[in-house]
Protein backbone atom coordinates (compact mmCIF):
# COMPACT_ATOMS: atom_id res chain seq x y z
CA UNK A 1 0.00 0.00 0.00
CA UNK A 2 2.69 2.44 -1.01
CA UNK A 3 0.85 5.83 -2.88
CA UNK A 4 1.61 9.08 -2.75
CA UNK A 5 -0.77 10.41 0.44
CA UNK A 6 -0.86 14.24 -0.82
CA UNK A 7 -2.03 12.79 -4.33
CA UNK A 8 -4.54 10.78 -2.93
CA UNK A 9 -5.82 13.86 -0.25
CA UNK A 10 -6.06 16.23 -2.86
CA UNK A 11 -8.15 13.43 -4.99
CA UNK A 12 -10.57 12.99 -2.50
CA UNK A 13 -11.08 16.77 -1.64
CA UNK A 14 -11.64 17.40 -4.89
CA UNK A 15 -14.86 19.17 -5.35
CA UNK A 16 -16.66 16.46 -8.03
CA UNK A 17 -14.92 13.59 -5.82
CA UNK A 18 -16.12 15.61 -1.84
CA UNK A 19 -19.85 15.65 -3.85
CA UNK A 20 -20.07 12.10 -4.63
CA UNK A 21 -18.70 11.30 -0.71
CA UNK A 22 -21.30 13.35 0.78
CA UNK A 23 -23.95 11.86 -1.49
CA UNK A 24 -23.03 8.25 -0.51
CA UNK A 25 -22.90 9.56 3.37
CA UNK A 26 -26.47 10.37 2.51
CA UNK A 27 -27.29 7.27 1.49
CA UNK A 28 -25.38 5.44 4.38
CA UNK A 29 -27.21 7.68 6.79
CA UNK A 30 -30.34 6.47 5.62
CA UNK A 31 -29.60 2.75 6.44
CA UNK A 32 -29.08 0.90 9.20
CA UNK A 33 -26.18 1.62 11.14
CA UNK A 34 -24.38 -0.96 13.92
CA UNK A 35 -22.11 1.28 16.41
CA UNK A 36 -18.64 -0.64 16.85
CA UNK A 37 -15.44 0.80 19.20
CA UNK A 38 -12.89 2.55 17.23
CA UNK A 39 -10.61 -0.51 17.26
CA UNK A 40 -13.06 -3.15 15.68
CA UNK A 41 -14.51 -1.03 13.45
CA UNK A 42 -10.67 -0.24 11.76
CA UNK A 43 -10.00 -4.40 11.72
CA UNK A 44 -13.29 -5.00 10.49
CA UNK A 45 -13.43 -2.61 8.10
CA UNK A 46 -10.82 -2.84 6.50
CA UNK A 47 -10.54 -6.66 6.34
CA UNK A 48 -13.98 -5.81 4.31
CA UNK A 49 -12.55 -3.16 1.92
CA UNK A 50 -9.62 -5.77 0.99
CA UNK A 51 -12.04 -8.50 0.04
CA UNK A 52 -14.25 -6.36 -1.84
CA UNK A 53 -11.45 -4.94 -3.56
CA UNK A 54 -10.47 -8.32 -4.44
CA UNK A 55 -14.10 -9.38 -5.66
CA UNK A 56 -13.46 -6.34 -8.25
CA UNK A 57 -9.51 -7.59 -9.15
CA UNK A 58 -8.43 -4.60 -7.73
CA UNK A 59 -6.11 -3.82 -5.03
CA UNK A 60 -6.21 -1.37 -1.79
CA UNK A 61 -4.08 1.48 -2.37
CA UNK A 62 -4.72 3.01 1.09
CA UNK A 63 -7.13 3.82 4.10
CA UNK A 64 -7.47 7.52 4.59
CA UNK A 65 -10.51 8.83 6.83
CA UNK A 66 -12.18 12.01 5.15
CA UNK A 67 -14.73 14.85 7.01
CA UNK A 68 -17.95 15.46 5.58
CA UNK A 69 -21.31 16.65 6.32
CA UNK A 70 -24.60 16.11 6.72
CA UNK A 71 -27.16 18.42 7.70
CA UNK A 72 -25.82 20.03 10.84
CA UNK A 73 -23.19 17.03 11.65
CA UNK A 74 -19.87 15.95 10.55
CA UNK A 75 -18.49 12.27 10.43
CA UNK A 76 -15.14 11.23 9.47
CA UNK A 77 -15.67 8.60 7.20
CA UNK A 78 -12.63 5.79 6.68
CA UNK A 79 -12.45 4.93 2.70
CA UNK A 80 -10.38 2.58 1.15
CA UNK A 81 -8.94 3.57 -2.08
CA UNK A 82 -8.64 1.35 -4.41
CA UNK A 83 -6.50 0.69 -7.93
CA UNK A 84 -9.03 0.68 -9.82
CA UNK A 85 -9.96 4.44 -9.74
CA UNK A 86 -13.12 3.96 -7.32
CA UNK A 87 -13.20 4.02 -3.24
CA UNK A 88 -14.93 2.55 -0.93
CA UNK A 89 -16.91 3.92 1.79
CA UNK A 90 -16.31 1.70 4.99
CA UNK A 91 -17.03 2.79 8.63
CA UNK A 92 -17.80 6.43 9.90
CA UNK A 93 -17.34 8.87 13.10
CA UNK A 94 -19.72 11.03 14.46
CA UNK A 95 -17.27 14.10 15.15
CA UNK A 96 -20.20 15.04 18.08
CA UNK A 97 -19.66 12.40 20.14
CA UNK A 98 -16.77 10.32 19.34
CA UNK A 99 -19.12 6.86 18.35
CA UNK A 100 -18.03 4.87 15.30
CA UNK A 101 -20.75 3.27 13.08
CA UNK A 102 -20.47 0.26 10.64
CA UNK A 103 -22.63 0.62 7.37
CA UNK A 104 -25.38 -2.09 6.34
CA UNK A 105 -23.97 -1.54 2.87
CA UNK A 106 -20.27 0.06 1.98
CA UNK A 107 -21.01 2.25 -0.93
CA UNK A 108 -18.34 1.60 -3.86
CA UNK A 109 -17.61 5.40 -5.14
CA UNK A 110 -16.63 6.02 -8.54
CA UNK A 111 -13.55 8.75 -8.38
CA UNK A 112 -12.51 11.49 -10.96
CA UNK A 113 -8.24 12.87 -11.26
CA UNK A 114 -8.43 16.13 -10.20
CA UNK A 115 -7.38 18.51 -12.91
CA UNK A 116 -4.47 20.87 -11.97
CA UNK A 117 -5.11 24.45 -12.84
Amino acid sequence: MSTNRSYVSATLTADENKAAIEAHLHEILERSLTPMEPGQAKVYMEHTAVRMAEEAGAGVTTFQMVEVKHASTAYMIRLAVLTNGSAIGLDLMDMENGQFFIPEVCPVIPLETPTVN
